[in-house]
């Protein structure tokens, strides 16, 4: 009993880190769709949709444009209690908790 409750613990560790893995690829996508759009057009996106990436309230990924040069990108958590991971485009790091970006303009 105890070696099936050890093999079915691995294999939905594994399950939920390989979902990560593919959202956080995901999500890394995006940001460089995104920064080649700024870079092409001199502005940031207003949604997900301008850089050909369908946008769902389901997600996994998710993107706000915060002012006219910042932006965040966040991944949603496995569970409601999970934090999500958030991507800041002022310092380009990914971090675990929310924080305010200041808006120019």
């Amino acid at each position: 009993m105890k070696k099936l409750k050890s093999k079915f613990l691995f294999v939905m560790l594994f399950f939920i880190i390989s979902c990560v893995s593919e959202n956080m690829q995901e999500a890394n996508h995006i940001i460089n769709k995104i920064e080649e759009y700024r870079k092409s057009n001199k502005k940031l996106p207003e949604n997900l949709n301008e850089i050909g990436v369908k946008e769902t309230e389901e997600g996994p990924v998710f993107y706000k444009r915060i002012g006219l040069s910042n932006y965040i990108i966040w991944i949603q958590a496995e569970s409601s209690m999970g934090d999500s991971d958030i991507y800041y485009s002022d310092t380009k790091k990914w971090e675990k908790a929310y924080r305010e970006i200041k808006s120019t303009k």
